[in-house]
């Protein structure tokens, strides 16, 4: 299961349990609706809670992603400017090669 399911399996299991929790304690109907609305006001901030935490982590990795993404950038610029040199390398050893220089 994926993390985003497990909080809504967990955020559902516990207003189903708080529902059930008020609608049998023995308690007047002020009370009972009091501790429904500050329950509602503690799941709305848990959720407010979590989407922050969401927004930051995605934020965290949107920077890793780019940091990674910039770091091989750079080894396949380094990756090819390596076959350049090696390519003009080996063109050289052919031109001495078909000029007579090689001495193998």
């Amino acid at each position: 299961m994926s993390t985003k399911n497990n909080v809504a399996i967990a955020l559902a299991a516990l207003a189903a349990g708080a529902a059930i929790g008020l609608l049998f304690a023995p308690a007047s109907g002020k009370d009972t609706r009091r501790k429904i609305a500050r329950k509602g006001s503690d799941l709305r901030d848990s959720l407010t809670d979590m989407m922050e935490e969401g927004s930051e982590l995605i934020e965290k990795l949107k920077g890793e992603a780019s940091d990674l993404a910039g770091k091989g950038k750079e080894t396949m610029n380094a990756m090819k400017d390596r076959a350049k040199d090696a390519a003009g390398e080996a063109a050289n050893t052919a031109r001495s090669t078909a000029n007579g220089g090689y001495k193998g």
